[in-house]
């Protein structure tokens, strides 16, 4: 299971994220969401809208999983975004 939050597209091509509302799903739950679009001074890195282009809900996963600790034996703990 992945978490998932929705984001609203309106006609005139704002974006809203809906933090309340986080959700689990399976992986499968994108296939209606199949455009892509990359997201610049968000949290989520990406969203998967419904349709190209005009007012839609999309799915972004959550970005939990690109942060990661690096803790060699001979290094102090880093955590870093990627």
């Amino acid at each position: 299971m992945a978490k998932y939050i929705p984001y609203v597209r309106t006609k005139e091509g704002y974006i809203e994220r809906k933090s309340y509302a986080i959700f689990n799903a399976s992986d499968n739950c994108l296939v209606p969401y199949v455009h892509e679009e990359s997201l610049i001074g968000w949290p989520e890195s990406k969203v998967y809208w419904a349709s190209q282009a005009g007012p839609c809900v999309g799915l972004a996963p959550l970005g939990f999983h690109s942060y990661r600790i690096s803790t060699a034996d001979n290094e102090p703990a880093v955590l870093s975004v990627g």
